[in-house]
């Protein structure tokens, strides 16, 4: 799916928690946020401030080109 809206000249992040499985899809844009939960790829539920946190570093891989299939770790210390 994110294949297809880039080819549309939309610029997406993944956000993953499955590092192993999301870089045989080569995404164009990942991150990782290390430590996070399956099902909390966000953060915690109702902790906004890390989840806005994780939001804001999807979309600043925007602003950079990457080589497909590259996910960067994100690290986020107030998250435990």
């Amino acid at each position: 799916m994110q294949r297809g809206i880039e080819s549309q000249g939309i610029p997406t992040t993944l956000i993953t928690l499955d590092v192993e499985q999301s870089s045989l899809m080569r995404p164009p844009r990942a991150i990782h946020p290390v430590g996070f939960e399956f099902g909390h790829s966000l953060g915690k539920p109702h902790d906004k401030v890390t989840q806005m946190k994780v939001l804001l570093a999807a979309l600043a891989e925007l602003n950079e080109r990457q080589e497909p299939g590259h996910i960067h770790d994100a690290h986020f210390p107030t998250y435990n």
